[in-house]
C-alpha cells in the first residue's frame, strides 16, 4: 500500500512539473500564427503516422470496433481515414482547440454518424452518458498536451467497452536531451517547425514517465497496460508480435511503402512510445 501511494505521489509530482512545458506545447496548436507551422508540419511528416495508429489500434482490437474515439482529433484527418475502412461503425472524436473540431464538423458535413466535441480528455468522464463506451479509444500524438496525462488516461481507460482497447502513440522525451537538439529523422524544414518541436519534446514524457503512467493507469482502472518504443506498435519489425499486427491489417504494407514512410512516419522512429491498454472485461474503482 505504502509502495503503491508513493508511486502514485512520484508519477503526479513529475506531471505538475511539466506543466508548464505542456501549455507552451499547447500554444502551437492555440494561436493562429503558430498554429500555421504546426499544421504545415504535421500534414507533412506526421500523416503516415497518424493513418497506422489507426491500422495498428484496429489490429490490436483485434475485431473490427463498432464505436471508435479518437482524443485529440484536430480536423479530423484519422475519423476520415477511420470512416473509409469503418463505414458502419460510431465514431467520435475530441479536441479542446474550438477550431480544430470546426474543421472536422466541415469536414464530416453534418454525418449523423460522427459525435464531435470541444472537450479535453480529462472532461470526458463528466460527459459518460453522452458518449458511453468504445471498443476502440486512439490518442495520436496528444497524450503529452493533456493538462494531466494520469488523470485523463484513467477517465479514457473507464470507457472502454468489455474486450476494448485504448491506443496511445506519442514522442517520448530523449534520454539526457540538451533541450535543442531534434532528433534524426523528424524533418523540420526551417526553424520555425524546428522551434515547434523542441517545445513538443520538452513536453513529451520520459519512457520513465510513461511506464509509470501506464502502471498507475492500470491499477487504478484493473486493465493491463504495456509501453513498448519504436518498431510497429512497439515492436521491432520481423518479431512475431509485429506480425500479427501486420496480418492484423493488410493496409500497413501500403502505408509503409508510401512516400516518407520510413522516417516521417513518426510512429516508426526510436523517438516515439506505444501503450497499449485493454480491458479484460469489467473494471474495478480505484
Amino acid at each position: 500500500m505504502g509502495e503503491e501511494i508513493a508511486t502514485k505521489d512520484s508519477v503526479s509530482q513529475r506531471i505538475a512539473a511539466g506543466a508548464h512545458a505542456r501549455e507552451r506545447a499547447r500554444g502551437w496548436f492555440k494561436y493562429p500564427v503558430r498554429s500555421r507551422v504546426s499544421s504545415r508540419y504535421d500534414e507533412r511528416e506526421t500523416a503516415t503516422s497518424r493513418s497506422l495508429c489507426l491500422e495498428v489500434g484496429l489490429a490490436l482490437c483485434g475485431r473490427p470496433p463498432s464505436r471508435l474515439l479518437d482524443v485529440g482529433c484536430g480536423g479530423g484527418a484519422l475519423l476520415e481515414r477511420a470512416r473509409e475502412v469503418l463505414p458502419e461503425a460510431e465514431l467520435a472524436g475530441v479536441d479542446p482547440v474550438e477550431p480544430a473540431i470546426a474543421a472536422a464538423e466541415r469536414r464530416f458535413g453534418g454525418d449523423p454518424g460522427i459525435l464531435l466535441s470541444v472537450m479535453a480528455a480529462e472532461d470526458l468522464a463528466r460527459q459518460k452518458d453522452r458518449f458511453g463506451h468504445f471498443d476502440l479509444i486512439l490518442v495520436h500524438l496528444s497524450l503529452a498536451l493533456w493538462n494531466d496525462p494520469l488523470q485523463g488516461l484513467t477517465r479514457l481507460t473507464e470507457m472502454l467497452a468489455p474486450g476494448g482497447t485504448c491506443y496511445v502513440v506519442d514522442l517520448l522525451r530523449p534520454e539526457s536531451w540538451d533541450g535543442k537538439t531534434i532528433p534524426e529523422g523528424m524533418g523540420a524544414a526551417d526553424e520555425e517547425e524546428r522551434d515547434y518541436l523542441r517545445d513538443q519534446l520538452a513536453a513529451s514524457l520520459a519512457m520513465e514517465e510513461f511506464r509509470g503512467i501506464a502502471d498507475e493507469t492500470a491499477r487504478r482502472t484493473g486493465t493491463r497496460a504495456e509501453v513498448r518504443r519504436g518498431g510497429l506498435g512497439g515492436h521491432p519489425p520481423g518479431s512475431a508480435e509485429a506480425g500479427r499486427i501486420w496480418a492484423g491489417s493488410p493496409r500497413i504494407a501500403g502505408l509503409l511503402a508510401s512516400r516518407g514512410a520510413a522516417l516521417a512516419g513518426s510512429s516508426q522512429i526510436d523517438s516515439v512510445a506505444h501503450l497499449v491498454i485493454t480491458n479484460p472485461g469489467g473494471r474495478r474503482d480505484a
